[in-house]
């Protein structure tokens, strides 16, 4: 069965809230799905995924820092092809996503544009556009 490895960071809960409805839409696509918060992540859960969603909030303009530093340490020789996606809340600025989004690009995987980004908590149609992206990284892998 394919598999989406959904690893994200939240300082307030809101890039959870997010992970989370995107976990909800690709398992009623039918596909496997593993999410872990950044603490509980290891660079090694992302190799036999067949896409994968990093989660950020944004951060002094910048991505969450501990984020960042799983993204470069991922296995890049196991991330060609593959298909991402990037998303994230934000108080102010939103940048957080795309900075994770070019850092996987750069990897050579096949990300979905545009990035998701939701400002504070995600509520209503917030968190079913975070359904959508994980029926459509499932649509993408099955």
């Amino acid at each position: 069965m394919p598999k989406l490895v959904i690893i994200y960071g939240s300082g307030f809960g809101n890039t959870g809230i997010m992970a989370k409805a995107i976990e909800e839409g690709a398992k009623s696509s039918g596909v496997d799905v593993i999410i872990k918060p950044i603490l509980d992540a290891m660079p090694e859960d992302v190799i036999d995924a067949d896409a994968i969603a990093i989660g950020t909030p944004t951060y002094k303009a910048a991505a969450m820092p501990g984020i960042v530093n799983f993204v470069k340490k991922l296995p890049v020789s196991s991330l060609k092809g593959k298909v991402g996606a990037a998303f994230g809340s934000y108080g102010w600025s939103g940048e957080g996503a795309g900075i994770i989004s070019e850092m996987l690009k750069s990897y050579g995987m096949d990300m979905v544009e545009p990035n998701l980004r939701i400002k504070r908590t995600p509520e209503g149609e917030g968190v079913e556009v975070c359904r959508e992206l994980g029926k459509l990284l499932a649509d993408k892998i099955k």
